[in-house]
């Protein structure tokens, strides 16, 4: 990898690999509910209502303030305590794959991806594009848009620019469908029990964030130095 930002990128993709996956588990096992998003679940949630089914009404916003608890944890480890995500993420991610493997096949599918609210809600805040590009790894709908709108960029003012965005975007896709591919074959062989499989991907993820702290830490050993011999030329 050339530098930091190409790392970003590989980071990037590896993690929609996963949210790939954890979209069709829940899609397969949980009664074809999608839950890395909440427009369904928002959706079901007024016609419930009107529908005068309460207790499903309460089930379904549980959901939304855990989706909702995710996104919020996101904010404040990393505004007040300051810290990169990326580790403590992949730790949410891998303890939401090990609870859902223990969970019934037969429970109310919503109450069965309370893991997949939080889990899904904090990687896709924790890992919010690269190369400044900002892309959901956990849905498709706003990648694909980016896709058509930098090629149709492209094709109008042919400034590369818009070509590196759209094989950002591309890229992002493909390994989300491939983590969608991945899901689809493990359950035909493991059923329920194949989230766990999950750690597959996540355990490349690892290395490449494993990668990324050590850059950091090299990157904070250097700084001292730096302006020490900055400070020794100002005098």
């Amino acid at each position: 990898m050339k530098n930091r930002e190409d790392l970003a990128c590989w980071i990037h993709h590896s993690m929609a690999i996963v949210g790939g996956y954890l979209g069709v588990y829940a899609l397969l096992c949980r009664e074809d509910f999608f839950g890395n998003a909440l427009t369904s679940n928002l959706i079901y949630i007024v016609t419930s209502l009107l529908g005068t089914d309460l207790m499903d009404v309460l089930i379904r916003v549980i959901g939304v303030v855990i989706y909702a608890a995710g996104i919020a944890c996101t904010n404040i480890l990393s505004k007040k305590y300051h810290k990169n995500l990326h580790p403590i993420a992949l730790g949410v991610d891998c303890i939401a794959v090990l609870i859902l493997g223990f969970l019934p096949e037969d429970m109310n599918p919503i109450i069965g991806l309370y893991p997949i609210f939080f889990a899904m809600a904090f990687q896709w805040n924790s890992f919010p594009g690269a190369y400044g590009f900002a892309s959901s790894s956990i849905f498709s709908t706003n990648n694909t848009r980016q896709v058509v709108n930098a090629l149709s960029e492209y094709f109008i003012t042919h400034e590369k620019k818009h070509l590196k965005k759209a094989w950002f975007f591309v890229g992002t896709l493909i390994c989300f469908h491939i983590g969608v591919a991945f899901s689809w074959m493990t359950h035909h062989f493991m059923g329920i029990r194949s989230v766990w499989l999950c750690v597959i991907p996540l355990l490349f993820s690892t290395v490449l964030i494993s990668m990324e702290c050590r850059l950091d830490r090299i990157e904070k050993a250097q700084a001292p130095a730096f302006h020490t011999v900055l400070a020794k030329k100002t005098h």
